[in-house]
């Protein structure tokens, strides 16, 4: 015969979101089936995520190895991009590489300098670059600056020695913070064109 011990070691206990024990008997049952149901499926989508995880390692190793070997074999080391394609091209996939950067104190003297042109050149100097440039040092609401925006100043072709100097600050004040590998799978059938193969790969 059962003590009331014994009943009381058995009896099921939920932990609520305070850490508090509460015995299962007082819970409404719809409250514990929602409590399976929930544990169920994100066990099932971490194991899911887990194995997904390895393939991603699996994968890229593959595709690194195949693009060291076929660097080395021309006495080269492998950087960048590489886009392959399936014999038959149905397939296909892309390896990217995206740098984090931030800007270092240089270019706040670059401004400096690109402001010093603004006040040199004349009036009949072209007001759209102006418009530009203006607009490249300008912050979103989080204070921050466009990157791309201020990366594109470097494209002009401007003879102006002070605006090489400035762009050349640009150069300096660029600091790769971090770099990010995305990989993407793609599949077209017969005169269709290519889709891609929808994993979040890149997000692991």
């Amino acid at each position: 015969m059962e003590t009331n011990t014994e009943k009381q070691t058995k009896e099921r206990m939920l932990t609520d979101a305070r850490g508090r024990e509460i015995p299962a008997k007082v819970i409404d049952r719809d409250i514990i089936k929602r409590d399976a149901v929930v544990r169920k499926v994100v066990e099932r989508a971490i194991k899911m995520h887990e194995k997904l995880e390895a393939d991603k390692h699996r994968i890229t190793q593959e595709l690194e190895e195949y693009l060291s070997e076929l660097a080395k074999a021309n006495n080269l080391e492998w950087k960048g991009n590489a886009i392959l394609f399936s014999f038959d091209e149905s397939q296909k996939v892309e390896i990217r590489y995206k740098e984090n950067i931030r800007f270092g104190i240089e270019l706040q003297l670059a401004k400096q300098k690109i402001d010093e042109c603004l006040k040199e050149w004349t009036t009949d100097s072209n007001v759209n670059l102006r418009a530009i440039i203006n607009e490249a040092f300008q912050v979103d609401k989080k204070g921050e600056i466009a990157k791309y925006r201020i990366l594109a100043l470097r494209r002009y072709n401007i003879k102006d020695p002070t605006w090489k100097e400035a762009m050349e600050l640009i150069d300096k004040a660029i600091q790769v913070t971090s770099t990010k590998q995305y990989v993407a799978f793609y599949q077209r059938e017969k005169d269709k064109g290519y889709e891609q193969i929808i994993l979040n790969f890149s997000s692991i």
